[in-house]
């Protein structure tokens, strides 16, 4: 649950005003309080309510109801996420056209991995926020934004320079086996296509464990090879969710309408419907809601 500033609410029967933050108790007896935003109307009539022993939302209610919710705010993030990765998408523009000249080739290469240094700690952002989100937590979306880049930058720089190299060593292995060759060979275009399926699941948990742990990079990496193979069943939908959209857009969609769902917030949403898939094996695996509620309490101890 994101927001950015507090809303002002007033109270029927008195006539006060207070300005109530995310996270903050909204009144819930004796007196009712009305947003006073551009939309308050829509929130006056009393609706069915929900009953304290309602089961949360799974699956796709689950992710529609993250979507009415914190639509906006994720496209905030997602316009952040595009922007620092536009130096990239440029340079992989610029080694296509001129990819038949060697030396361009090898400028395109170098520019690619200093762009890099861009993309991982974006990428960290990116799931810092979605994963509150997935969590129900209250974040301030700017704040959150720069908390991670600014904590993660050391881990992510490295990280994202080592999956963007191995992302485009695959993707120019699976461009030569499908289309540069005369005849198809199964087989390897199957093992590029499990390769990038075990990039993805790692880059995903990799950038989870940077959120919440605090251990080597080789130790995370590791880690993410465990959890793939020990949590297949909610990590290889996470991963196979992830590429079969980024892969169907990207082959099958018009240029116009990728920039058009670029701006909509897909990559945003992807993060989204993956961190769903993820987070519940970061819970069984690390506890990490039990590790927080810890610290919480011994912080709370010392006071």
């Amino acid at each position: 649950m994101c927001c950015e500033s507090g809303a002002w609410i007033v109270y029927r029967e008195s006539g006060a005003k207070k300005r109530v933050f995310c996270g903050e108790n909204l009144p819930v007896c004796g007196e009712r309080a009305v947003d006073m935003g551009f939309f308050s109307n829509m929130y006056t009539k009393e609706g069915p309510g929900v009953r304290k022993d309602q089961p949360p939302k799974k699956g796709i209610p689950r992710f529609f109801e993250i979507l009415m919710r914190d639509y906006g705010h994720l496209l905030k993030v997602n316009f952040l996420f595009l922007l620092c990765c536009l130096p990239m998408v440029t340079v992989v523009l610029f080694g296509l056209l001129f990819h038949q000249y060697l030396g361009m080739l090898l400028i395109a290469a170098v520019l690619y991995l200093l762009c890099a240094v861009l993309v991982g700690p974006a990428m960290t952002c990116l799931h810092g926020i979605t994963v509150k989100t997935v969590r129900d937590e209250p974040c301030y979306m700017w704040h959150e934004f720069k908390k991670c880049w600014k904590g993660n930058w050391k881990q992510s720089v490295p990280a994202g320079v080592l999956f963007c190299t191995l992302l485009a060593m695959e993707c120019i292995a699976a461009w030569y086996y499908m289309f540069m060759q005369s005849e198809m060979n199964v087989l390897l275009v199957a093992f590029v296509a499990f390769s990038l399926l075990l990039l993805t699941i790692c880059w995903l948990f990799t950038t989870l464990q940077m959120l919440y742990l605090d251990m080597p990079l080789g130790g995370m990496l590791k880690n993410s090879l465990l959890i793939m193979f020990g949590y297949a069943k909610r990590t290889l939908p996470a991963g196979l969710i992830t590429l079969v959209i980024v892969i169907g857009v990207v082959l099958f969609v018009p240029v116009p309408i990728m920039l058009l769902l670029l701006f909509l917030g897909m990559p945003a949403l992807v993060a989204v419907i993956g961190d769903m898939w993820a987070w519940p094996v970061m819970e069984q695996a690390f506890h990490i809601s039990e590790q927080q509620a810890a610290r919480r309490a011994e912080q709370e101890g010392r006071e």
